[in-house]
């Protein structure tokens, strides 16, 4: 377990959260902006600009959460919204794995569920949301988050195109864990659930 991991799972200062919450702004957006130049360019128009420079943590997390629902309306408008579903959750996976593998690589990340368990508190603290994990067994844990500050502004569809960053963030951290989400907030649920498996 690395010191870094340690320190910054008790306290992560603004400045760094700041910093992480733009590049994972940057990545997530530039993905989906990247579908839509792929597949669907003339569906572009509308889509609001993620340039505005935004002060606090909660307004870039609110610019951030409008930009992903403007770009994932639009996919679904220009490809239907199946096929959005498909293709944003496919390229998010992948920009979760990357954000995963370098968070690993920063934070020294080893390899057993309390590390990941301690990265995800910090990923998580940059986006603003709180969550606890309940243990069922050695290979088997239930996250369960109380506050999104992002489902204030997704709706069900947007949350299920975005979680698919989330779960590749942990298998970016941890190539032996998958997470899959059971239940949303933004479906009417009390709490998001997702289920993580620890092969071994």
């Amino acid at each position: 377990m690395g010191l870094k991991l340690t320190i910054l799972s008790w306290w992560t200062p603004k400045w760094v959260i700041s910093r992480e919450l733009d590049h994972v702004s940057q990545v997530t957006t530039a993905a989906l902006r990247s579908l839509l130049a792929s597949y669907a360019l003339e569906k572009r128009s509308g889509v609001i600009d993620g340039s505005q420079q935004s002060k606090t943590l909660e307004q870039k997390r609110t610019d951030m959460a409008k930009q992903h629902v403007a770009l994932v309306e639009a996919l679904a408008s220009a490809l239907g919204r199946e096929k959005a579903l498909e293709l944003g959750r496919e390229a998010l996976f992948e920009v979760g794995k990357n954000l995963g593998r370098e968070s690993r690589a920063k934070l020294g990340v080893g390899n057993n569920p309390k590390d990941l368990i301690k990265a995800a508190k910090i990923l998580y603290r940059v986006l603003g949301i709180d969550f606890v994990v309940e243990t069922s067994e050695n290979t088997r844990a239930t996250l369960v988050v109380s506050r999104c500050a992002l489902s204030q502004q997704y709706s069900e569809f947007t949350c299920r195109i975005l979680s698919a960053t989330d779960e590749g963030v942990v298998k970016g951290l941890e190539p032996y864990a998958s997470m899959a989400f059971k239940e949303v907030l933004t479906s009417g649920c009390g709490n998001c659930r997702a289920q993580i498996e620890f092969a071994g």
